[in-house]
């Protein structure tokens, strides 16, 4: 389910995939054109969005884009290093112990 923030420039609405949008994901651009067509259901200031009232007319923002980018880029490696020498210590749920790890005291 997406959620998309949207303008003309003057108004903001926020958007929601009601049903699935075959033409927007996450890996539309932030700055995608989209047109509205015909009257579309409103709950709670909310546009519920389907394929037969959202046509997309593509384009995108440079400064935008710019962060989206480097956004997209560092999270492909924020988490790929979990319980390998020098990335984060993998999770382990409280009251389990986790194997490898030493009490301060504990002689090895």
């Amino acid at each position: 389910m997406l959620r998309l923030q949207m303008t003309d420039g003057h108004t903001n609405a926020v958007g929601l995939e009601f049903k699935h949008l075959s033409q927007i994901s996450l890996d539309t651009p932030p700055g995608t054109k989209v047109k509205i067509l015909g009257t579309v259901q409103v709950k709670n200031g909310i546009l519920l969005l389907d394929d037969s009232k959202i046509s997309v007319l593509g384009g995108e923002v440079d400064h935008m884009m710019e962060k989206w980018e480097l956004q997209r880029s560092l999270a492909k490696h924020s988490r790929s290093n979990i319980g390998r020498e020098g990335g984060a210590p993998p999770f382990v749920p409280f009251g389990q112990e986790n194997p490898g790890q030493h009490q301060c005291g504990e002689n090895s």
